[in-house]
């Protein structure tokens, strides 16, 4: 009789212990999960949402908290991102393109 109730103790609490591992917040932001857009000009900016145009042509963006205030930008200037992958683009940081990659 000790040996079912050990046993049951034991998968109880590793059924337990497996739903609150999986219910604690996690990094939604995995490391090396990041890309770099070069030339790129702010065409439109919203909290929420921000529209670049570049080599490739017009980009949308959904962004996150992470994002700095829409007037950081200036207008006609080009810069390169560094940008996390998630539900969201994730910012981490921003660099005014050097003057021979803008005159490509």
């Amino acid at each position: 009789m000790k040996k079912i109730l050990m046993w049951t103790v034991l998968i109880v609490g590793t059924l337990f212990i497996t739903k609150y591992a999986n219910d604690v917040a996690q990094d939604v932001r995995p490391h090396g999960a990041t890309f770099r857009m070069t030339r790129q000009q702010v065409v439109s900016c919203s909290s929420g949402e921000i529209t670049l145009a570049g080599p490739e042509g017009p980009t949308t963006l959904k962004t996150d908290n992470t994002w700095p205030a829409c007037n950081t930008f200036e207008s006609n200037t080009y810069y390169d991102l560094w940008l996390a992958r998630g539900g969201k683009t994730g910012f981490i940081s921003v660099e005014k393109s050097p003057w021979w990659r803008t005159k490509m």
